[in-house]
């Protein structure tokens, strides 16, 4: 399936370590070893999902005051501006590197997680983008951008509960969503239709 890879073999023992850093606590040394894996291998889902968790139980231990928060929004900007153009010029890697290690400095940002999302399900990477708007929405579960990615790209996969559940939700947030009604309508059709190749 495009988006899933496992880990590369010579990346290999650098991932290893990194997860044996993450089980021990030493989330620092964890988000250094992981970083370079999904670097050189921005596919590997499962080395992405262990860096975003390790960032965020760094980022917990020791969270930057309010006004550092700020400080550091201020001079992020103009590295944020490139990535977006990296990203509008198709260079994914660049932008994908520069949104996560963004992300290591603010990684509860919702704006910097939906580009690095999108900009993941772009270049291909299905499962590293699912995975991305699934941790937004445990930042912000009523995110309706992530809810709409989230469900398109579960629709597109075939994970119809996953699709169904977030267009549900949206409806919850907004009752009268158009889109999200029709594509409830869409999947019950298609479930009618599976059931009927079932039978």
């Amino acid at each position: 399936m495009a988006g899933a890879a496992a880990v590369p073999t010579d990346l290999q023992p650098y991932f290893d370590k990194g997860i044996q850093a993450y089980t021990q606590g030493s989330y620092a040394y964890a988000v250094d070893l992981l970083t370079f894996v999904v670097r050189h291998a921005p596919d590997a889902t499962e080395a992405r999902r262990y860096l975003r968790l390790a960032v965020q139980k760094q980022f917990s231990q020791h969270p930057p005051s309010a006004l550092t928060q700020a400080g550091l929004l201020l001079a992020t900007l103009p590295l944020r501006g490139w990535a977006i153009v990296c990203q509008l010029r198709g260079q994914s890697r660049q932008a994908i590197n520069v949104y996560e290690w963004l992300l290591s400095l603010t990684p509860r940002s919702r704006s910097l997680l939906m580009r690095l999302a999108g900009t993941l399900t772009q270049s291909g990477l299905d499962d590293a983008g699912l995975q991305t708007y699934e941790e937004l929405l445990t930042v912000d579960p009523n995110h309706l951008g992530a809810l709409r990615k989230l469900s398109r790209l579960a629709m597109k996969r075939g994970d119809d509960p996953k699709a169904r559940h977030c267009f549900e939700r949206i409806l919850q947030l907004h009752p009268g969503d158009i889109e999200a009604q029709q594509s409830l309508r869409n999947l019950d059709a298609l479930g009618t239709i599976k059931k009927g190749f079932s039978a």
